[in-house]
């Protein structure tokens, strides 16, 4: 009896009854399955054990059978099969055709691993139910020789696994593992243009023939990935038959051949190091890796050989570096650092292999990234810090050269230059003024030229920009129905870049704002200003609207409202998690709505508050700004902002203004 009280119900091995062969009958919920074998499935489809007497051999085909007693609870509960195999298949419940996997064929089938994916269904009743599973696998229907003994070898065996899960459990995890596996698409992605990038690099500059080897290990490295996932049976996206499994398995090990050999030569030429004897015997070693693994595959011997051939690999390179740290070879322990991280990595992915010993789910996922970025990362550091060392001697070089064969042409023409240039600078500088003043005057027009007057809110607001044009931003909307919109936005930056976002920023509010779901209005916004192509330029948004008693808020990269309650005399932080306008479209902001009563006071500021530094470079901080807040929540909403302003000014002292500071206050006053 099973309840799923922990969320699945592993149908375990010794619960099965199986029977080798093919008969349709087999699938009725009442077949008399009382004499079916219920253990040594392995053994005898691997041969090591005969067959009972009147049983046959195993010749690719299987039909399993599992009675479960369901409890009541269980009935008409949405349900999901999750079942991993190689080969295809055919599941029934209670006689029924629930699902098939693949395509049986009388020679040969059509492969198709489930790989995990959910199969629905339900229990009408409590009870006993059957589950049976038409199980093919023609591929290994000879296991003592050919390609099926080459599949077993590669651990491609006969047989499933399978656990049962609520439906919508079971399309989560799934759902889980489908992300998890796209996300390796990114670090392909990052591997791929690193060797492209390196490659063009010896292209245009052959000489550099380190920039060759790295190319060759970072798209040898890129390539396990998709290969790794062919072959592992819970990948979502691996190979459907299991012939191609098997071969990227091979190809896996020859993408992890090619990395450490075009590591090991990269290490050489980098260093200045020459080709030996030791590299070409280590080429040759790794050559006999991949033949053992296309005969061999994941058999034992193959693990033994691989990890060999691995070790002294790594004891090579680890020569090399140690020749280049003793002989102070600039920027060797960058490369060494990375080296042994790598080291370490596969070190304990070869043990999980040998010893069969499993890494908590964070440190694996740990594990796997450090394998794949570690010398990669140490690489490009090492390559781009020698690059930029190399230009700036060569901008010195020809920087003196330039003041040498210059030095008396420019005093004969100092005078005349100087003059020429202070009368540009000035022009440039009154141009600038202009633009400025109108970029000013452009942005003040902006905001609201009056206050919304409600009669019970009191409202107040501040600006002022750290440069003549900021990035801060306010306004409000009165609706017809009366909700008032209350937006503060903070543009990147200040300047006018930050003046354009604000311009653009207050055509989406004039748009926009009457709209009654907040989420909706960043949505438009954000996909707005994503479509102009402001190439970096954002907009962090705070929003409220107040309509009576009620007040939702939303937040999109602001610092967090804060609430004072009359009631308690305490300080609310609304925290809002969300990215900026123009970033990340679809990004699924959050809303929270509350209830106001009289007295309560609600504050939205920028971060130019906050995170404003005094002359020791120290902010200000929210814990100051929620203090300051309960101490002055009484005033009116003008004397609160005129507070706030006075305390950041004592707080900078001498220190200029760092960024745009904006306040908006609202404060209830009575009932609706």
């Amino acid at each position: 009896s099973e309840d799923l009280g922990d969320g699945i119900a592993w149908l375990k091995d010794e619960g099965w009854a199986y029977r080798f062969g093919d008969d349709g009958l087999w699938a009725a919920k009442d077949y008399d399955d009382s004499t079916w074998l219920t253990t040594n499935f392995d053994e005898l489809v691997a041969g090591t054990r005969p067959p009972p007497a009147g049983e046959q051999r195993w010749d690719g085909a299987a039909w399993f059978r599992l009675r479960l007693e369901v409890d009541d609870r269980l009935a008409n509960q949405p349900l999901a099969l999750r079942v991993q195999h190689w080969g295809a298949s055919e599941i029934y419940i209670d006689g029924r055709l629930v699902r098939r996997f693949g395509e049986i064929g009388t020679d040969r089938d059509v492969e198709e691993n489930p790989r995990g994916q959910p199969v629905s269904f339900f229990f009408t009743e409590g009870g006993e139910h059957t589950i049976a599973i038409r199980y093919s696998y023609k591929a290994a229907r000879d296991t003592s020789s050919g390609v099926g003994r080459w599949l077993m070898r590669g651990k491609f065996l006969p047989g499933f696994y399978a656990f049962i899960q609520p439906a919508d459990r079971a399309a989560a995890g799934y759902a889980r593992a489908t992300r998890e596996a796209r996300g390796d698409g990114l670090f392909v992605g990052i591997l791929a243009a690193l060797a492209l990038l390196h490659f063009l690099l010896f292209i245009f500059y052959r000489r550099e023939r380190a920039n060759l080897f790295y190319s060759i290990f970072a798209f040898c490295l890129a390539m396990t990935l998709p290969l790794n996932a062919a072959f592992n049976s819970d990948d979502p996206y691996g190979a459907r038959d299991t012939l191609t499994a098997a071969v990227c398995f091979v190809l896996f090990v020859c993408a992890y051949a090619g990395a450490f050999s075009s590591l090991l030569a990269f290490l050489y030429v980098a260093f200045g190091v020459q080709f030996t004897k030791r590299l070409w015997l280590l080429l040759a070693l790794w050559l006999v890796v991949i033949i053992v693994v296309a005969v061999y595959v994941r058999e034992y011997v193959t693990l033994y050989v691989l990890c060999l051939v691995f070790v002294l690999t790594l004891a090579e390179a680890i020569r090399v570096m140690l020749r280049a740290l003793v002989g102070r070879r600039d920027g060797a322990w960058i490369i060494m650092a990375g080296l042994l991280l790598f080291a370490l990595a596969m070190s304990l992915l070869l043990g999980r292999e040998l010893f069969d010993f499993r890494l908590p789910s964070g440190l694996r996922a740990l594990n796997e990234r450090l394998i794949l970025l570690a010398v990669p990362i140490s690489v490009s550091v090492f390559l781009a810090r020698n690059f930029a060392r190399t230009n700036r001697n060569l901008e010195a070089q020809l920087s003196n050269v330039k003041e040498l064969s210059a030095r008396q042409l420019e005093h004969e023409r100092a005078g005349a230059e100087l003059r020429l240039k202070h009368e540009q600078e000035r022009a440039e500088n009154e141009r600038r003024a202009k633009e400025l003043e109108e970029a000013r005057q452009l942005q003040l027009s902006m905001l609201p030229r009056s206050l919304p007057q409600l009669t019970h809110l009191e409202i107040a607001a501040y600006m002022k920009p750290a440069t003549e044009v900021g990035g801060d931003y306010y306004d409000f909307h009165l609706g017809d129905d009366g909700t008032l919109t209350v937006v503060v936005g903070d543009a990147t930056g200040h300047g006018l870049k930050a003046g354009t976002v604000v311009t653009a920023t207050k055509s989406l509010f004039n748009a926009f704002a009457h709209e009654p779901d907040i989420r909706t209005f960043f949505r438009e916004s954000s996909s707005a200003l994503k479509r102009m192509n402001l190439r970096g330029l954002f907009m962090g948004m705070l929003m409220v609207k107040i309509n009576g008693e009620c007040l939702r808020v939303c937040a999109a990269g602001m610092p967090s409202p804060l609430v004072y309650r009359a009631a308690t005399n305490e300080v609310e932080e609304i925290t809002l998690k969300g990215m900026p306008l123009g970033s990340i479209v679809s990004f699924p902001y959050q809303q929270q709505e509350l209830k106001l009563n009289a007295g309560d006071v609600v504050l939205m500021m920028s971060d130019g508050f906050p995170e404003r530094f005094d002359e020791a470079h120290e902010m200000i901080g929210d814990e100051r700004a929620r203090a300051l807040l309960k101490e002055v929540a009484h005033e009116s909403s003008d004397q609160i902002i005129k507070r706030f302003v006075s305390e950041g000014d004592a707080w900078a002292g001498a220190r200029a203004q760092d960024d745009d500071v904006t306040f908006v206050v609202l404060k209830m006053i009575g009932a609706t």
